[in-house]
């Protein structure tokens, strides 16, 4: 009996925090989803969930001022030419690739490349069942893979990159750390895992570091990025 009533106040004091932590992105949603019509939301993102074309011209457009400094200037544009998939790519996927739901921004990390440059980082989340990423994803489970564009590869070792993820429909709540495995062995640093959600509407918020290794796999360097969030449904 105490062991359960331990369990419970564990629980509930365990989503409290989480929600604090992924408020400021659920408010954002809110504002973003608020401040538009239905027909215009639904416009502003293709099939895989990435921004439309006419936002990336918006994105474009913005970092074009000459009021926004540079470090964010570079961000955007990193960010604009991800999503076109100009320049380095992130995960490679195949024409008949699942859906997958991209987190709602792109993150940075200062002084990541080389000690002193900038990586843009970008996430994705993949509700099962789904072929990638391999071996596959499982039904009521999802799989988050997050990308360092412009590194070298991953340490076998890492620190703690992760994704902190409840489940609004069944009141699962977890936290999932990434760690190095087969996707991008030779660059950029690539990190993944599975988590056992369930079935449902999921929110994510992903936070944390990714150590860089050289070419003898010996680690180099540690890239903490800002956090990211979405929002996404497993079947």
């Amino acid at each position: 009996m105490v062991t359960s009533i331990t369990r419970n106040l564990e629980r509930v004091i365990f989503v409290r925090i989480h929600l604090r932590r992924l408020a400021p992105a659920l408010l954002t949603v809110a504002l973003s989803v608020a401040a538009v019509s239905p027909a215009h939301a639904q416009s502003s993102i293709d099939y895989l969930g990435r921004p439309a074309p006419h936002i990336l011209q918006q994105m474009e457009d913005f970092a074009a001022k000459p009021f926004v400094p540079e470090d964010l200037r570079n961000v955007v544009l990193a960010a604009v030419a991800f999503y076109r998939g100009e320049g380095e790519g992130g995960v490679p996927l195949p024409e008949n690739a699942p859906i997958i739901n991209q987190f709602i921004w792109p993150t940075v990390s200062a002084s990541c490349i080389n000690g002193n440059l900038s990586a843009t980082g970008t996430a994705i989340a993949i509700p099962g069942p789904a072929s990638l990423p391999l071996p596959g994803t499982p039904a009521g489970q999802t799989s988050f893979v997050f990308t360092a564009l412009g590194t070298s590869t991953a340490a076998d070792q890492q620190r703690g990159m992760f994704v902190h993820w409840l489940n609004i429909s069944n009141g699962r709540v977890g936290v999932t750390q990434l760690t190095k495995g087969s996707i991008n062995p030779q660059g950029p640093a690539t990190l993944s895992g599975t988590a056992d959600t369930g079935h449902g509407q999921v929110l994510a918020w992903l936070d944390g570091g990714v150590t860089l290794a050289d070419a003898t796999g010996a680690p180099t360097n540690t890239c903490n990025f800002a956090p990211t969030a979405t929002s996404f449904f497993v079947n």
